[in-house]
């Protein structure tokens, strides 16, 4: 039991520091200019709490809280909205602090919202937030900013985030649970000869490494350095915007993927997988310019013709799609078709042309910041109730100088929660100082591979020449020569995180191997030269190689490898 605690502190349930959380009585919660009351319309228990006649936008549910000053608390509650106003579609609905500090000044602040609610069901809201120093009073409250729309509230929850006092530890023996396997290799046969050795080479990581690259330095032979260090570091590589809409179709129905898709096959041909970002990108500053000033009968053709051009392009060439990336804050194609479900037709258009490829949400402001996070849960829990085709959820990494894993960890563990899998998709760290930069990218990358929903992690770039924030790069000059944050990179992936074991072995002796999940090779050496190789991979289940030799004792060779 120990043992399980240590490895999955989650478990662990904290404190509930809202009063009557449940709502099954209106004890604890004020309707601050509106009329509350209890409904049996409930998302837990027997009843939720009904906020009508609300007077302004800050209008709602509130409760006075006693939290401890210098903390971080998770806030989260259900929200179900009841009608919309002023002939919108959906509304955003807002969680809200308001701060009192020891001079009795009023700061309002938001832990989290949740964007583009429709009437009629359960939406979960929410995020984190760190109370200053200085704080005297908190007060919470619920807040849409349009009066008028009434709503429910029910089934909040308010938790202290933990400091993971312990972390790097435990982060390790997660991953050696998580990411390693057993792996055991015996001798035997006719021939006994002394001066065996067993060497296993790691050749593939299971979880993704990679990072984002230049359509055109991954493929012109002028970049070598550039493409050297990707190839040595990297397993997995996607393009950073040689695939978007605008620049595939710079003019209407004019489809150019020429450019893309030798790049793509470039690198599949070097043993490279490569995600797919995106299909679309729903934001009216980064849509194709000819679309902006479209109807939505105009627009839904275009749609259906280039996901139909994409998949025909690209089909089976990605192990992952960004199907309509950043649409938790984006919703350009859902305002002009007045439609709030065109983001599902995507994923099940996308999974009907090209089923072999995974189809992945992206979205940012989830673990760099609070006010996002519970916004994707709720996004993730109702497209997996909905039936949408949805294979994971992309979070992306843009991340500051001040790192706090306790908190980035919480805020992960609260995507988990839907059951997808996970890829962090854009990694990088913004930092100047290129000591406290590599110290940041260890901890972060140690969070991430000791995460058991976390399956994979891509770079948003690594070199500062061709960098959207040049001061996260991993590499930087002309050479691309690797900084102090690059070369711990490099330790960690070839290194740490990486087995390449040699045992003398010798009849009746096993050698047991402590291995991470991937792909191998076997060599066995007698007296210093190579007499085999084999492949092999280690899985969850680890893996057993018996290996029969033949021959004299002077010159032995191995006559097969039974796996498994």
């Amino acid at each position: 039991m120990l043992f399980l605690i240590l490895l999955l502190p989650e478990l662990l349930v904290a404190e509930n520091l809202f009063q009557n959380p449940g709502f099954e009585s209106t004890s604890g919660w004020l309707c601050n200019s509106c009329t509350g009351s209890l409904s049996p319309d409930k998302h837990g228990g027997s009843h939720s709490y009904k906020v009508t006649g609300r007077q302004h936008d800050w209008a709602g549910a509130s409760q006075d809280l006693h939290l401890a000053a210098g903390h971080t608390y998770y806030f989260k509650v259900h929200v179900k909205i009841l009608n919309t106003v002023d002939g919108k579609q959906y509304h955003d609905v807002q969680t809200m602090l308001d701060i009192v500090d020891n001079n009795g000044n009023h700061k309002y602040d938001t832990p989290g919202s949740t964007k583009f609610i429709t009437p009629g069901q359960w939406h979960l809201v929410g995020g984190d937030y760190h109370i200053p120093g200085n704080t005297k009073s908190v007060r919470f409250y619920v807040q849409i900013p349009e009066a008028g729309v009434n709503y429910l509230i029910d089934d909040g929850e308010l938790t202290q985030v933990q400091t993971l006092s312990q972390f790097a530890s435990d982060a390790d023996k997660r991953i050696d649970h998580l990411r390693k396997a057993d792996l055991k290799i015996s001798l035997s046969g006719s021939a006994n000869p002394s001066g065996i050795k067993v060497e296993v080479q790691q050749t593939r990581s299971e979880f993704g490494w990679g990072s984002a690259v230049n359509v055109n330095y991954i493929q012109d032979s002028i970049h070598k350095k550039y493409q050297d260090f990707f190839y040595d570091l990297f397993e997995w590589a996607v393009l950073e915007n040689a695939l978007k809409w605008p620049g595939l179709e710079h003019s209407k129905g004019n489809f150019q993927p020429g450019n893309a898709l030798n790049a793509v096959n470039s690198m599949l041909a070097k043993g490279i997988k490569v995600r797919g970002h995106n299909i679309f990108w729903g934001g009216s500053n980064v849509v194709p310019s000819w679309q902006k000033s479209m109807s939505g009968s105009e627009l839904k053709p275009l749609l259906e013709k280039h996901i139909g051009d994409m998949a025909k392009t690209f089909r089976g060439k990605f192990q992952h799609w960004d199907v309509e990336n950043e649409n938790l804050h984006l919703h350009f194609y859902e305002d002009r078709l007045q439609d709030p479900h065109i983001t599902e037709w995507m994923f099940r258009e996308i999974h009907r042309l090209d089923p072999g490829t995974q189809r992945y949400l992206n979205d940012y402001s989830i673990v760099s910041g609070g006010q996002s996070a519970m916004a994707y849960v709720d996004q993730g829990m109702h497209f997996k109730s909905a039936g949408v085709p949805v294979s994971g959820m992309g979070i992306q990494s843009h991340l500051g100088g001040n790192i706090d894993v306790s908190v980035i960890k919480r805020r992960l563990d609260e995507v988990a929660k839907v059951g997808y899998p996970i890829w962090i998709t854009e990694l990088d760290i913004n930092q100047g100082d290129n000591h406290r930069k590599a110290q940041h990218y260890e901890d972060v990358m140690r969070l991430y591979f000791s995460h058991p929903a976390v399956k994979g992690v891509m770079f948003w770039g690594f070199w500062d020449q061709r960098h959207w924030r040049p001061q996260a790069a991993l590499a930087n000059g002309n050479n691309v020569t690797p900084n102090e944050a690059g070369k711990r990179v490099q330790q960690l992936l070839k290194h740490t995180w990486r087995t390449n074991e040699s045992h003398n072995i010798s009849h009746g002796q096993t050698v047991s191997i402590r291995a991470f999940k991937g792909s191998y090779k076997l060599l066995v050496h007698h007296n210093g030269k190579v007499i085999h190789t084999e492949n092999f991979s280690v899985g969850q289940a680890g893996n057993t190689l018996k290996v029969n030799l033949s021959g004299t004792g002077s010159n032995p060779h191995v006559d097969k490898v039974l796996i498994g």
